[in-house]
């Protein structure tokens, strides 16, 4: 998949003080992105003179990647917060706990095992 490529921020040309009628494509600045959610890296076009904002939208997830260089402090992409927002990774455990009480928890564990114990669950591949 090509990188993101966002042609509104980068003006194609520029005319030389020497020769106003004289049109010199202008060679953009590649600033790479690397994405947190998904370890994806975005590449994006800017004009050579622009600031270079912290984060950028990840072409596959759409959350914001940070840039890989660095960054003009303060320059917000439009929609984008300047600082990226820190995800509380979740076990297993914290899951279960957020939708059920500990007592229904034990309760559930308890018939399950009697299911198992009693060959009334399936425990694996079959033999025949």
């Amino acid at each position: 998949m090509p990188p993101a490529l966002i042609t509104a921020t980068v003006p194609h040309r520029t005319r030389t003080p020497e020769n106003p009628d004289r049109v010199v494509p202008l060679v953009p600045q590649v600033v790479a992105y690397l994405c947190g959610q998904c370890e994806v890296t975005t590449e994006a076009r800017l004009h050579p003179q622009a600031p270079i904002p912290v984060l950028w939208p990840c072409r596959i997830c759409r959350e914001g990647a940070e840039c890989t260089v660095e960054a003009d402090e303060g320059v917000e992409l439009i929609g984008m917060p300047a600082v990226p927002k820190q995800y509380q990774r979740k076990d297993h455990w914290t899951h279960l706990s957020e939708r059920r009480t500990e007592a229904e928890l034990d309760r559930l564990l308890a018939a399950r095992l009697e299911l198992l114990r009693a060959g009334k669950l399936h425990s694996g591949p079959s033999t025949a």
